[in-house]
């Protein structure tokens, strides 16, 4: 028989030795039992003329087949004679007459047992002794089968299971990051310490301006850490009034103040097996910070009014935006507290330090706000990206973004134009940069940006062919040097002069005239 076989699972291959076995040993049974290394043997494979749907999952106790024990443990195989007295191996299930055939062998590798090879056959005396010996030796063989079989399928499901894990983790961490918009090296710093202490109890201080996105830092750490599936519970320190603040965060028992109707409980323990977010946390009255000193420090605290200490298990994630040195030196911040809370600080850059990412921000925005409002037909005009650009943004990326809602409703479906951002009110935005790789990639990601495209879309090729054409005028048409184009724009020269080609740029048009 000519059989081309690439790749065999373990089923068809024990079906396949199987009936090679058949043309040497005339068999009507032949069945592979797994032993659990216990007191059970398990059907694995059958074959022949007797073999049915009765054997599928089949056991035998060794408890009550002492014989098949004995057999076991003795390691060689065994022809039962007609003289001999004994119960057949599946009479519980198939019926066999009086005096058949009978072999078994024990499966055996080195030290360990395998399993057991059966073969029956309702005529006696169709086993010939002799082949006791080639018996033994195929046992051996389905024996290491076998073994190699457990060893591929562990290793089968490891890989499908790291597969998954890292899968998982990869999704997770997409999701994670949702909020969490750039690509600056400033900002890829950050996304590495949110990554780094993520896996870990620390508590994790995030020091940063208004508007930066401390929240959503402290949500990232949540939501790649173990407790992703618990609360996170934030707490914002600054809205918390003196005479309150103790219950809000600890609760209260029932008649502990006036008011107090019933027992409540405070963030602390709502936020027990999960994380519990301090925004804020410079803002917090002095008074309430012993307290949260000996609760982060022993995980027990008691309940106002209340006498009976609770025990929670709670990460925490603090946020300010003062200067906590600062704060210690003038009193109004406990200099212990501050080294509970700072195990790993994560300081979060304005956004006029990563002004690279605000092209990426204004787009996701834009693209958000389109998405969400059904508006496919809002787009910038040339004038209002540069504005964009050019901004520094005091209220850093809280600020562009309500600027990017404001501008969407004024503009309703069409395009939004400087006026409607409501930057003349920032009498301190900076001269627009300087044009670079950075901003010219920028411009091109705006016109393939989903939603960008079509009739309205904002022409910012042509704003890039003419920063080219400016800095070729300047440099003469000299591409190469630092005096060059390229050095101007900030351009590799080989990028600068694909970019020429591509927007059809003569470089001779700028040539200087030679000199007789």
């Amino acid at each position: 028989m000519d059989t081309n076989i690439s790749v065999v699972d373990s089923d068809a291959m024990l079906e396949l030795i199987l009936q090679s076995i058949q043309k040497l040993i005339d068999y009507e049974l032949a069945v592979i039992l797994r032993y659990d290394g216990q007191e059970t043997l398990s059907v694995t494979k059958a074959a022949g003329p007797l073999a049915d749907a009765t054997l599928a999952g089949y056991t035998i106790s060794l408890k009550h087949r002492r014989d098949l024990a004995a057999i076991l443990q003795g390691r060689r195989p065994h022809l039962f004679s007609e003289s001999e007295d004994h119960i057949d191996t599946y009479a519980d299930i198939i019926n066999l007459p009086l005096n058949h055939s009978c072999l078994v062998s024990p499966l055996v590798l080195g030290d360990d047992t395998v399993g057991l090879l059966t073969f029956d056959h309702r005529m006696c005396n169709r086993f010939n002794p002799q082949i006791i010996g080639f018996i033994e030796m195929i046992s051996t063989l389905v024996a290491a089968l076998l073994v190699q079989f457990d060893v591929s399928n562990e290793l089968i499901e490891r890989t499908a299971r790291l597969l998954s894990e890292r899968n998982s983790l990869l999704a997770s961490e997409s999701n994670a990051f949702r909020n969490l918009i750039g690509n600056s090296p400033q900002w890829v710093r950050v996304l590495d310490s949110i990554r780094l202490v993520a896996a870990t109890e620390a508590p994790v201080l995030v020091l940063g301006e208004t508007g930066t996105g401390k929240e959503e830092v402290a949500r990232a750490v949540h939501r790649l850490s173990s407790r992703v599936d618990r609360p996170f519970v934030p707490v914002n320190c600054s809205a918390l009034s003196t005479s309150l603040a103790e219950s809000e965060l600890f609760g209260h028992e029932k008649g502990s103040f006036t008011g107090a109707l019933a027992m409540r409980k405070g963030r602390f323990e709502l936020a027990d097996k999960g994380t519990l977010f301090l925004d804020e946390v410079g803002d917090l009255p002095m008074e309430l910070q012993p307290k949260l000193l000996r609760t982060l420090s022993d995980g027990i605290f008691e309940r106002v009014g209340g006498e009976k200490p609770v025990k929670v298990d709670v990460r925490i994630i603090a946020a300010t935006n003062i200067d906590l040195a600062k704060a210690i030196q003038d009193g109004r911040f406990r200099e212990d507290l501050y080294y509970r809370l700072s195990v790993f600080p994560i300081a979060l850059p304005p956004l006029r330090e990563r002004t690279s990412d605000i092209e990426m921000l204004a787009l996701h925005f834009l693209n958000s706000i389109k998405e969400r409002t059904g508006n496919s037909g809002l787009h910038f005009t040339e004038q209002a990206f540069q504005a964009i650009l050019a901004h520094p943004w005091p209220g850093n990326v809280r600020e562009l973004k309500n600027a990017l809602e404001r501008a969407a409703i004024l503009a309703g479906s069409g395009e939004i134009r400087p006026e409607h951002l409501g930057l003349r009110l920032y009498p301190l935005a900076r001269q627009a940069p300087r044009p670079s790789a950075n901003l010219a990639s920028a411009a091109e990601r705006q016109t393939a940006y989903p939603g960008a495209a079509g009739e309205g879309a904002l022409p910012l090729q042509g704003t890039i062919k003419k920063r080219i054409e400016e800095a070729l005028e300047t440099s003469g048409g000299k591409i190469y040097g630092p005096d060059g184009a390229a050095a101007a724009l900030n351009l590799k020269p080989s990028t600068l002069q694909s970019k020429m080609k591509k927007l059809g740029i003569q470089r001779e048009r700028f040539l200087a005239p030679r000199r007789e």
